[in-house]
């Protein structure tokens, strides 16, 4: 049977730590293992803060992962990289030639390695993806410039960075847990590719993920990505405000989520609906004015907003999105365009697993995980295997060959005729013979082997004898 391919998730964000397994089937995605675990401090706006108790919590999610795969264990997973440590950096390469020039893919390539060296990215971060823009040529744009010719060309690229101190941060958890990182890729990247249509892409869209304690805004024209930055600002303050009034955290959530925006009265809380409203009106307020003044700096023609993340779960989330967002069209997506199937012993929720998770499965490639040794079946050895055994005929003195021939000068033919039968060698006879030495070359094994050998030959031999000199047991 062919080995599975196992694909690992994970996902660390500031109100929970994620992971899932899938395996690919000619039906798609299978999900056989999914566990959660709450964020109690440790990651703050997705980025780590306590590398032993993200290290802890990542150890745990892997044991929990590992009881559905069949004594499979993990060594490594795809994992999304966000929060407040990741932006996006335009930069850009132009060549000028004497005379018109045909555009080649060696041209293509060294305006790349261009950008690769010439860069520079701000001061504690690191460039981990570039995403090649359009290519202009005097008053014209094109994606694929091969074959044109042309006096001047330059190629646009949007360089994806974070803080250096994020990754480290990132990977030393990872190795507590000894956990390898596959491939990361960002979450806005994976998330669009699952959440936004073709026309949303090509037409001009930004994809608004609104998180615990951050939203970030990707922003899509022409297929392309051109912008990805991150606030930090989240639905956890709205929870955070409630709190103040004197309620649980737990009651908060389900005020936020439950009751919403502008809804009637809600249960037995201390909270007014109207104070309700105030909270979640002014919060939201601050997260959808902020996304659209980043819209309208991109300098892109954006003419929709897809909302999604936990805060997208906001009851009535539509009237905010409404009153903030004037002239752009809005769609609220929650669940990803992909199908998958869920094992028969899994129990999942609404919204697990996240979006981000199913876009790590869809991008990863390489099996992640272990299948336990199938067990060794006892092997039968040659006990004569490996044994240089001489083999020597037995010995015989010369007073001994004199018996021999006198015993059968004596011995009278009518013994030897009755009954067909030799009769056996003196059984009281202790003059080593071939099987002795074989025996003999066992050490102490084969002296035991020996003794009960001798002692069923002697035995056989006592019958044959009786049968041979007319035992009255066994009459002829």
């Amino acid at each position: 049977m062919a080995a599975k391919n196992y694909i690992v998730a994970l996902e660390l964000g500031s109100s929970k730590v994620a992971g899932v397994v899938a395996v690919e089937g000619y039906d798609g995605l299978n999900i056989i293992s999914y566990a959660c675990e709450p964020v109690n401090g440790f990651i703050t706006k997705g980025v780590v803060r306590n590398i032993d108790e993200t290290g802890k919590c990542l150890t745990s999610i892997v044991n929990k992962l590992e009881t559905g795969l069949d004594g499979a264990t993990i060594n490594k997973a795809y994992v999304a990289l966000g929060g407040l440590s990741i932006k996006s950096i335009k930069s850009s390469v132009v060549r000028n030639f004497s005379e018109y020039t045909k555009i080649t893919q060696e041209i293509i390539d060294e305006m790349a390695l261009e950008n690769d060296s010439t860069f520079t990215a701000p001061e504690g971060y690191q460039r981990m993806q570039v995403v090649t823009q359009e290519y202009k040529m005097g008053g014209d744009t094109s994606k694929n410039p091969i074959g044109m010719s042309v006096r001047s060309i330059e190629s646009n690229y949007i360089n994806i960075v974070l803080k250096e101190q994020y990754m480290n941060l990132l990977k030393e958890s990872f190795a507590l847990a000894k956990i390898e990182i596959e491939d990361s890729f960002t979450a806005a990247g994976v998330n669009a590719e699952l959440l936004l249509n073709e026309d949303e892409k090509r037409d001009g869209c930004a994809l608004v993920d609104i998180g615990a304690e951050t939203t970030t805004i990707a922003i899509y024209t022409n297929n392309l990505m051109r912008k990805l930055c991150v606030l930090p600002l989240g639905g956890a303050n709205i929870t955070r405000d409630f709190q103040a009034e004197h309620i649980s955290q737990e009651d908060a959530e389900t005020l936020k989520i439950h009751a919403g925006y502008k809804a009637a009265a809600f249960g037995e809380s201390s909270i007014s609906p109207e104070l309700r409203d105030n909270i979640i009106g002014a919060r939201m307020m601050e997260i959808l004015q902020n996304v659209n003044r980043q819209i309208k700096n991109s300098g892109e023609s954006v003419g929709s907003v897809v909302v999604t993340g936990g805060g997208a779960r906001l009851k009535n989330i539509e009237i905010l999105l409404a009153e903030n967002l004037p002239g752009l069209r809005v769609r609220i997506a929650t669940d990803a365009f992909t199908e998958y199937n869920v094992g028969g012993n899994l129990s999942l929720k609404r919204g697990e697993p996240s979006v981000t998770l199913l876009g790590l499965l869809k991008s990863g490639k390489e099996n992640c995980c272990q299948e336990p040794k199938p067990k060794e079946q006892p092997i039968m050895q040659d006990i004569f295997a490996n044994e240089n055994i001489e083999v020597k005929p037995a010995e015989v003195k010369e007073d001994e060959k004199e018996e021999q021939v006198n015993e059968k000068k004596e011995k009278p033919a009518s013994q030897t005729k009755s009954t067909g039968k030799k009769k056996p060698a003196n059984k009281d006879d202790n003059s080593p013979g071939f099987f002795d030495n074989i025996f003999s070359s066992f050490g102490t094994f084969g002296e035991k082997v020996k003794k009960t050998t001798k002692e069923f030959i002697d035995s056989t031999t006592k019958e044959d004898e009786d049968d041979d000199f007319g035992n009255t047991s066994n009459p002829l």
